[in-house]
C-alpha cells in the first residue's frame, strides 16, 4: 500500500501583524512583543501568536491549497464568514 504524503507551505511574512484567533490585523512595533486584539480579547506573547498563526495557515492550506499566507488566510476565513451569514 502507497501513501502519498504532501507538504505545505506557509509564509510567515506579516504573521505578528495579525491575530491568530480572529484573523483581526493588530500593528505593532517591532520592539512591542506582547499581543493585545481589541476584536477578540486574546492576550499572548508575539511570538507564540505568530506560530499560532502559522499553523492555522497550515491547516487552511491542508483544505485549500492557494492558502499559504496570512493574505489568502484573511480572503478565506472573510469568505467563510460571508457564506455562514444568512
Amino acid at each position: 500500500m502507497e501513501t502519498r504524503q504532501k507538504n505545505y507551505q506557509s509564509r510567515p511574512k506579516g504573521t505578528s501583524q495579525h491575530c491568530w484567533k480572529c484573523l483581526n490585523k493588530v500593528s505593532k512595533s517591532l520592539s512591542e512583543r506582547w499581543h493585545s486584539c481589541a476584536k477578540c480579547g486574546q492576550e499572548l506573547d508575539r511570538d507564540y501568536n505568530s506560530a499560532l498563526l502559522i499553523q492555522k495557515i497550515g491547516l487552511f492550506s491542508t483544505q485549500e491549497e492557494d492558502i499559504t499566507s496570512v493574505k489568502t488566510a484573511v480572503s478565506f476565513s472573510l469568505a467563510e464568514e460571508s457564506r455562514a451569514l444568512p
